[in-house]
Parts: C-alpha cells; sequence; structure tokens
C-alpha cells in the first residue's frame, strides 16, 4: 500500500545551481564554467516553474555565491516543510582523462554500484573541502555512515522516478547520448528529506559539448527539459500520494 501524506495544494520546487563563488566546479573549453552553466540553467528553470499553478519554486542561490554543500539540501527541506517538493541539483560532468565521453545521466542517492558512478560522486563531494566548518577527511567518510540512516531511503524510489523522467525530457534535444539513472554517495543529496536528484547536463570535458554547454540555447532547452519532467513527476504524484510531505502517521 502506498504512504499515505497530508493533501497540500501547493507544491515546492528547490532548484540548486550546483558550485559557485569560490568554487568554480569543472572547467571546460574556452574559460567555461561549470558555476556559470549551471546557474544560467537553474535561474531559466525558476522562471519556466513560477509561471505554473500552485508551484512555490526557490533557488539555493540567484548569483554567484558559495554555498556549503551540505548546507543546500538542510536549506531545500526547511524550504519545503510538511508540503509535497522536490530537489533538483544542477551540475556539469568532467573526465579530462576520457576528453571523449559525452552526454547526460542524472543520480539519486544511494550507494555507488561503478566506478564511474563513485568517481563522480568523489568530484561532486569535493567542495565539502572548502567549506569553513570543514574539520578533516573523516567528514567524508561520515558519508557511508549517513546512508545507514534509513530516513535517508525514505524517497529513494521517486529519486529514482523523477531522474528517469528528465533523462527521457532531456533526450529529446541533447546532442549527446543518454548515460542513464545513476545512483550515488552525493553530499549535496542527504539532508533534502524529499525526492532529490543531481543532473549531470553534460560534459564539460568534451571540446564540442563544452561548447555547446556554454550556449543560451542550451540553457533553455535543459530548463524546458528539467521543468517538464518535474510537472509529469507531480501529475504521476498528485498532493497526498508520495513527493515528500510527511507521514499521517508520525
Amino acid at each position: 500500500m502506498a504512504p499515505v501524506f497530508p493533501v497540500h495544494d501547493v507544491r515546492v520546487v528547490i532548484i540548486d545551481p550546483g558550485h559557485g563563488g569560490a568554487d568554480p566546479g569543472a572547467l571546460g573549453p574556452d574559460g567555461i564554467r561549470e558555476k556559470d552553466v549551471a546557474l544560467q540553467i537553474g535561474l531559466r528553470l525558476a522562471e519556466e516553474l513560477r509561471g505554473q499553478p500552485d508551484l512555490e519554486v526557490h533557488l539555493i542561490r540567484d548569483d554567484d555565491s558559495f554555498v556549503d554543500v551540505w548546507e543546500r539540501g538542510q536549506i531545500a527541506t526547511d524550504l519545503k516543510g510538511e508540503r509535497p517538493g522536490v530537489f533538483v541539483s544542477i551540475h556539469a560532468n568532467s573526465f579530462p582523462a576520457r576528453s571523449a565521453a559525452r552526454g547526460f545521466e542524472t543520480y539519486f542517492l544511494s550507494d555507488a554500484r561503478t566506478e564511474h558512478e563513485r568517481r563522480v560522486s568523489a568530484i561532486e563531494n569535493a567542495p565539502i573541502t572548502m567549506s569553513p566548518d570543514f574539520a578533516d577527511s573523516d567528514q567524508l567518510a561520515d558519508l557511508d555512515f549517513i546512508l545507514r540512516d534509513l530516513k535517508n531511503y525514505e524517497h529513494a524510489h521517486w529519486s529514482a522516478d523523477l531522474a528517469g523522467l528528465i533523462q527521457d525530457e532531456l533526450e529529446d534535444f541533447h546532442p549527446g547520448p543518454d548515460r542513464g539513472v545513476k545512483q550515488g554517495v552525493l553530499a549535496v543529496l542527504t539532508n533534502a528529506l524529499m525526492p532529490s536528484v543531481l543532473v549531470e547536463v553534460g560534459y564539460l570535458s568534451n571540446p564540442n559539448e563544452g561548447r555547446v554547454l556554454a550556449e543560451t540555447s542550451f540553457h533553455e532547452a535543459s530548463a524546458e527539459a528539467i521543468g517538464d519532467a518535474v510537472l509529469t513527476f507531480f501529475e504521476r504524484y498528485p498532493p497526498g500520494t508520495a513527493t515528500g510531505g510527511a507521514r499521517e502517521d508520525r
């Protein structure tokens, strides 16, 4: 039997443009920075969704500022409150050792199954060390401990579903291959207690795809695709079913 949640008319979407400030993220051709690609897509996604009825839209950052990786998911959880909602973190991939790598993939929080998933998770978790509260490498090891807490698995099924919808929408226009739904131990998702995904929109380390990621038309198409996926997700799971409200029996 599906879990039953309190019915709220307003759904909340929290958009997280990855990296920012002193953390540029991955670097691409002609000085392209991941943080800029993520912000441009995030801003357009927010604009796209704010025109929809019964949606409340928030950005973790709307300028070139640094936000602690650990705090992003917690901010999203606080903004959502008891209402249904989703968290979408936007990033761009990089694999300089294999510059031919290209395409898009979407992650949800779970144990990494492959070396590729572990590598991407490590790259996206690296900004943890930039936090003023970072003490030592033990904090990175704590991610494995966090995953043992059942609450971090509570929304895994719906997160995977949202990831699949995003992949389907991106496939309609993206020049690169669909690399599929992935899973990993991602710090940015650990405190987001709702369906949550991290979208890698393409490879900045690929000279051709990297230049595509810098184009305004790509930002607009990516935002529209992710927005359509979010709306489809909410249609599939209407208020009162499964999109992140607190359970009535708690």
